[in-house]
């Protein structure tokens, strides 16, 4: 019985790469699905091809730059029989030559370590406020079951897959345990919102049909307003690719004001989960 996929994506074999395959222990019920994008199709694109042959019972996903905790799966074996959809964990951020600490993954840290003992918060952070596919072990009938895939953009390719992962979910929980370790290199897609305007119209794409999963449900958060008013205060190139863009998709002002003073004033009126409006 394959318990555990571990899903990988990679550009090349370099010792990054075998630093995360390393940290995979070599069990008969773990299986490992690197897949290399070697047309850099993106992590999207990789993680899909991975997902249509995943046979574990959980799937596990791991970026090739970072790597699991050494007890990671003495960890999840503890919650192999969960009645969970979704068992979420705490990660710890370093930096990826030195492995000294890093402040990457602060602001997650903060809440998860606030809410831990919060039931309904924790509940709600996680499902709809922890968009990365690490640090987490999901149920592989859920995905496949439901149809979840994720996106083949350029970048922010796992925030939808995330967001439906915790919008399917009949139950979640959480262990503060560090299962994953996330590393940080200069130069990083996801430390750079406005790289390109091509990565900039990807990411806009995301968020927007984010924004539509969350008014479809009642989920009170406003990705689509935040990263909107980003873009205006960062240039004239990022004002014009936002503005192009909601032209596209008939995004018509007066939403844009709804969308972003229902943001502010929930921020700053403190309603509802810091750092997830």
């Amino acid at each position: 019985m394959i318990r555990y996929s571990v899903i990988i994506p990679y550009v090349e074999e370099d010792a990054l790469f075998e630093r995360a395959l390393r940290s995979i222990p070599e069990r008969a019920d773990v299986e490992v699905l690197p897949v290399q994008d070697a047309s850099r199709r993106g992590a999207g694109w990789a993680r899909n091809q991975a997902l249509d042959r995943a046979k574990g019972e959980w799937l596990l996903f791991l970026d090739a730059d970072d790597f699991f905790e050494a007890d990671a799966f003495e960890l999840l074996d503890k919650h192999f029989s969960s009645a969970a959809d979704v068992v979420y964990f705490g990660v710890r951020a370093v930096l990826s030559d030195t492995l000294a600490p890093s402040s990457r993954q602060n602001d997650k840290l903060r809440c998860l370590s606030r809410y831990a003992a919060r039931p309904s918060l924790i509940d709600f952070y996680c499902r709809y406020c922890y968009p990365e596919p690490w640090g987490k072990m999901v149920r592989r009938s859920l995905v496949s079951g439901a149809g979840i895939r994720f996106d083949e953009t350029s970048c922010a390719n796992d925030f939808s897959f995330s967001v439906l992962v915790g919008l399917n979910a009949r139950s979640v929980a959480f262990d503060p345990s560090s299962l994953y370790v996330v590393t940080e290199r200069p130069g990083s897609v996801s430390r750079d919102y406005f790289g390109s305007s091509r990565s900039l119209e990807d990411r806009l794409g995301v968020y927007w049909r984010v924004q539509q999963l969350f008014e479809a449900r009642g989920v009170k958060l406003y990705p689509f307003y935040g990263l909107w008013m980003m873009c205006r205060k960062k240039g004239s190139d990022a004002r014009s690719t936002a503005s192009a863009f909601c032209e596209r998709e008939g995004i018509v002002p007066w939403k844009l004001f709804r969308g972003c003073l229902a943001r502010i004033v929930r921020k700053r009126l403190h309603i509802g989960v810091p750092n997830c409006r």
